[in-house]
């Protein structure tokens, strides 16, 4: 969700790989977009803000072993932006944020967080539209929000393993080269909080190797 109200909600319905390192890139085929209007941006702002976000720890959940849910939450605020991972079940601030969030998600739909359900916050949307699963139609939506926010990495990648699922050759180098062209994240160091980006270990030869057969 951006600041002026704007949400994209999506699950992924496949991926596109690296068949040499083995990296994956989410294919968000299922999308649904949509606006808040402005007072219920600046109470999800003060409900999260309460809640504890500016003091959330970078690592969240459960430490080490086996998990099969994992959660990231990047937000920017007051010239701060951070990226909080959390691995299994959450609890405390974690799990309350999580839940005022997924209590702005369309109708039916969940994060799926072990920690979040939990806390019974009811949603607060109506008339949000359902995700429709439809990969070209996410594709075409994902070019508009990128062609809106032409320095958003993620927008691009989104868009570019979109293209690659869908055999579209030419629009995914172009994306490529769009992508390789914004200046990328600084490389985290130990002393770093987060990258606040996803794609900090991708490397263009990486994803040059997910593009579809030229036709």
């Amino acid at each position: 969700m951006r600041a002026d109200g704007l949400a994209t909600y999506a699950t992924a319905g496949g991926v596109v790989v690296d068949p040499e390192t083995g990296t994956e890139l989410p294919v968000w085929s299922r999308l649904a977009v949509y606006r808040l209007v402005p007072t219920c941006t600046r109470a999800l702002a003060r409900r999260v803000h309460r809640a504890g976000v500016l003091d959330l720890v970078p690592e969240q959940g459960q430490r080490g072993g086996d998990v099969d849910v994992v959660a990231r939450l990047r937000w920017q605020a007051f010239d701060r932006r951070q990226l909080v991972r959390s691995r299994g079940r959450v609890h405390g601030s974690m799990a309350e944020i999580l839940a005022i969030v997924a209590a702005h998600l369309p109708e039916g739909e969940s994060l799926g967080t072990p920690g979040v359900e939990e806390r019974r916050i009811a949603p607060v949307l109506r008339g949000v539209p359902a995700p429709r699963d439809d990969a070209a139609g996410a594709l075409a939506a994902h070019l508009e929000l990128a062609a809106a926010s032409p320095a958003d990495r993620e927008l691009l990648l989104a868009a570019f393993a979109l293209a690659c699922s869908l055999g579209r050759r030419v629009e995914a180098e172009e994306l490529l080269t769009r992508w390789q062209q914004l200046e990328p994240p600084p490389e985290p160091s130990d002393e770093d909080e987060p990258p606040a980006l996803a794609d900090v270990r991708l490397s263009p030869a990486m994803l040059r190797r997910m593009l579809p057969p030229a036709r």
